[in-house]
């Protein structure tokens, strides 16, 4: 962990002040004291238009993971029935912090949803790994501004760890985020031993915090189970055990197995398999450990 972590600084090393008069979102504003989780409900399929979405079954997949001890979650579309999660949320249970996802900026129903819902969220996330392929940072940004002027509440967007460190679009991310929400999946780092993930996002995110001295929010952070063979629960629940050790502020990542990831993204059978529920709705090894943690304090 130690090499890599030096080479990454000194690779990729940036000066805090480059960013001192950018608005820095205090801790206090997204309270995290029970664990989270990045929800996309089970049963529903975005890609298929014949698939439909009901609030008995939004209600029935956040009454189980907040019986799990879930308090805060994140969402990745607000469109249609999507756009009802945060309220059936905060009946339920979650009474932490809501961060709702816009995964097109340019739905009329996504932005409507969204903007009805500014009583029920903490804050916005626009886009989801997206910047400069499905939409411009010029784009975005006049987005991301309107959407803070509408609610007055604080809004991000989403991309990949490494990005906020190196890349086209390290400065743009500072500077039009409120608070710093990137994604960090090891295995797409080729770690697939959990000691090795956690020394990867750990260095990553140590790293982003401080050089960009924002506060840091993970918004996906999780392991695979089943595919390839190597992958398995013993290990996903070794992964977040060495990971919630290290004191972060993530969401578990992600809430239910999602079948049709497996079918739709081409080669990337795996992304199927990360959720901490079967796609049935069963529970994986690491569900009972996550509900007796919390269930001590």
């Amino acid at each position: 962990m130690t090499a890599l972590f030096l080479r990454i600084v000194l690779l990729f090393s940036v000066s805090p002040l480059a960013y001192a008069d950018t608005p820095v979102l205090l801790p206090d504003k997204l309270q995290m004291t029970r664990p989270a989780i990045a929800y996309q409900p089970r049963e529903y399929v975005p890609t298929d238009e014949a698939s439909t979405l009901s609030d008995e079954q939004i209600i029935a997949d956040l009454q189980l993971l907040a019986a799990t001890g879930f308090r805060s979650l994140v969402t990745y579309s607000a469109t249609g029935a999507m756009g009802k999660i945060p309220g059936i949320a905060r009946k339920e249970g979650f009474d932490e912090t809501i961060i709702m996802g816009i995964w097109d900026p340019f739905s009329s129903d996504e932005w409507r949803n969204a903007v009805q819902n500014a009583p029920f969220v903490d804050g916005y996330c626009v886009g989801n790994e997206g910047l400069g392929i499905r939409y411009t940072p010029e784009e975005l940004a006049v987005k991301m501004e309107e959407l803070r002027q509408l609610t007055g509440k604080p809004v991000t967007t989403s991309e990949p760890i490494d990005t906020y460190i190196s890349g086209p679009h390290k400065e743009w991310l500072l500077k039009h985020s409120d608070w710093l929400f990137p994604i960090a999946h090891p295995y797409w780092a080729d770690h697939v031993d959990p000691a090795k993930g956690v020394a990867w996002v750990v260095a990553y995110h140590d790293l982003l915090v401080a050089s960009s001295n924002r506060q840091v929010m993970l918004k996906e952070v999780g392991f695979p189970t089943i595919f390839p063979a190597e992958l398995n629960e013993r290990l996903q629940i070794g992964f977040f055990r060495l990971l919630d050790s290290h004191r972060m502020s993530f969401f578990f990542f992600e809430a239910f197995d999602q079948p049709w990831k497996g079918n739709t993204i081409e080669g990337h059978s795996v992304e199927a398999h990360w959720g901490i529920f079967r796609a049935d709705g069963t529970p994986k090894k690491v569900v009972p450990w996550i509900t007796k943690k919390w269930d001590e304090l």
